[in-house]
């Protein structure tokens, strides 16, 4: 299992994820100058799994065994199950930072250790469901 995550495609994930993740939270900076932070997670939730799964699709695993709709329709579905998990620890982070005296960037602090759990259980997910038969993208 270890194999999978020393390989250029796994690189390549974390690099499209850090591009998927920057504009997550940028757009929830954008967001929340109209919206609550509850609200402005929840939107910029979407903007970056669009994002997510263009990159993914194009970079990381071209050529799926499935046609693109579907592989769209699984990775909506993966993601709408990592965003409780996502969501809550962002609003748990934010709760903890403020209760240890973090003032400055405490949203966007709370909201960018969230992004960062659900990494490698992804990855394995996209790799052998979303987009199965995939080539390895270089």
């Amino acid at each position: 299992m270890i194999r999978h995550f020393l390989s250029r495609q796994f690189l390549g994930f974390v690099g499209v994820g850090l591009g998927a993740a920057a504009a997550n939270w940028l757009a929830r900076i954008a967001a929340g100058q109209w919206l609550s932070f509850d609200a402005s997670l929840l939107v910029a939730y979407a903007v970056g799994m669009a994002m997510a799964f263009t990159l993914n699709l194009l970079f990381v695993f071209p050529g799926g065994e499935k046609p693109v709709v579907q592989q769209a329709l699984h990775f909506v579905a993966v993601n709408l199950a990592f965003l409780p998990v996502v969501f809550g620890a962002a609003v748990a982070f934010e709760q903890v930072l403020r209760r240890y005296g973090v003032q400055r960037f405490t949203e966007s602090i709370a909201h960018a250790l969230a992004l960062a759990i659900p990494m490698f259980a992804s990855f394995l997910i996209y790799k052998f469901f979303t987009f199965k038969g995939a080539r390895d993208g270089r």
